[in-house]
Order: C-alpha cells, then structure tokens, then sequence
C-alpha cells in the first residue's frame, strides 16, 4: 500500500514537472471559444480601423464559419495583434460574412474573451460595423470600425 502511495506521489510529481516544462496551451489565443462573436457581412470588399486603448495587450481576430474548419467550424481569415500604444491599424477584407473578436492578455498570460461587444452601427454612417469591446463591459477598449472599400483593386495586406 506504502509502495502505491509512493508511486503515485511520484507520478504526479513527474505530471507537474512535464506540465511545468511545456509551453502552456492556453497561451494560444482561441477566439473561436468566444460566446458572442460579432457578425458583420458585405457583397462588396471592405476596409477595416482598429484601435485599442492604451494599457492592455490585444489581438482582433476575423473568422469565417466553414464546417469544415479545425477551429469549432471557423476559419481565421486574418489577425492582428493591436498597439498598446492606442495607435490605429488598417487593414483590407474580401467580400464575404465575417466574425470578429478582439481578445486581450489577461495577468496570466492568457488571452482572455471581452465580456462587452456591441454595434454601434448608424445604417446613415454607411458604415457596414462599428464594433466596440470591452474587458467587463462599458466603456469600448477597442473600436473596430469597417466601411466599403471605395478602392477593391488595392492588395490586400
């Protein structure tokens, strides 16, 4: 009984240290676990302006629903890590319906799904998504404003 004990403290033991010595999964952003994924779609290609606020670490991630796809049936089409800095990125998409979140780096090193997304879409604007996120809620710590591009010919970055 003595030699059982023993062995399993030792087993467990060599569990934590393996765990320990591996780079950890959940340091891999999986935006396709998030809840509420804001959809957004467009016939025609789009431009994108994301901007986060400075003090926390961000990603935006853009997916498209396949049933094929590894990811829970969503594809990551494009991802951006976002400044910390509160400078604001643009970016081009193809036409086509596309899911975005935007995750940030909680204290552990995980990235972690903001519990407040909202359109603040004005249909007046022209505007085909105005996305806000936030960590707890309001206020928006980082917009996502996507419009139609006026200029379709240039390549996609």
């Amino acid at each position: 009984m003595k030699s059982l004990k023993i062995a399993s403290v030792l087993m467990l033991a060599t569990a934590f240290a393996l765990r320990a010595a591996t780079p950890a999964l959940a340091d891999e952003a999986r935006p396709w676990l998030c809840r509420d994924k804001p959809v957004f779609s467009s016939s025609r290609a789009m431009k994108f302006d994301v901007t986060a606020h400075p003090g926390r670490q961000w990603k935006i991630f853009f997916m498209q629903y396949s049933p094929d796809a590894a990811h829970d049936g969503f594809d990551i089409v494009n991802a951006r890590e976002l400044s910390s800095g509160g400078d604001s990125m643009t970016g081009r998409l193809e036409a086509g319906r596309y899911f975005a979140v935007a995750l940030y780096r909680g204290a552990a090193g995980h990235w972690i799904c903001p519990e407040y997304a909202h359109d603040d879409r004005t249909p007046q604007s022209g505007a085909v998504s105005n996305l806000c996120y936030g960590a707890e809620g309001p206020p928006c710590l980082v917009n996502l404003n996507v419009m139609p591009d006026q200029n379709p010919a240039a390549p996609a970055p």
